[in-house]
């Protein structure tokens, strides 16, 4: 981008190297909740709402996440930011008792999943790296 047409003034650069970056965090993200919903026999429209924690969900626009597979192809307003859940989950354990049983009651209700042991991973993977065609 030229210095005129960005913002600060100064040129942007982009390299060959960054999208290769992208593509490796969108096609992690994107086969994660491929894999969880194939796992859980749920589809893209069963879900009510996806909601995104700490700092990633602060820098992401939904519209874009959604334009290059990042996320399903929800609607954007079925998409959530929750900031810094692990902080806000903390403070309300250290402040009451009730919420530290809930806590207690989830982590026994979750369990692990890894993702990488799953067999259709590497071909999930592979697919999910590829950014979508134009809308």
């Amino acid at each position: 981008m030229n210095q005129g047409d960005s913002a600060t003034g100064k040129p942007i650069y982009l390299y060959q190297k960054d999208i290769r970056e992208l593509q490796l965090a969108n096609g992690a993200i994107r086969t994660g909740i491929n894999i969880l919903l194939k796992m859980e026999k749920l589809e893209v429209k069963d879900l009510g709402a996806i909601l995104l924690a700490g700092a990633f969900g602060n820098f992401i626009r939904r519209n874009n996440a959604r334009r290059i597979g990042m996320l399903p192809p929800v609607p954007c307003e079925r998409i959530r930011f929750m900031g810094n859940t692990a902080s806000f989950g903390a403070k309300l354990v250290l402040l009451s008792v009730e919420e530290e049983e809930y806590a207690a009651r989830i982590t026994k209700a979750t369990r692990h999943v890894d993702l990488s042991k799953d067999p259709g991973f590497l071909e999930e993977f592979s697919s999910a790296m590829l950014f979508p065609d134009g809308e």
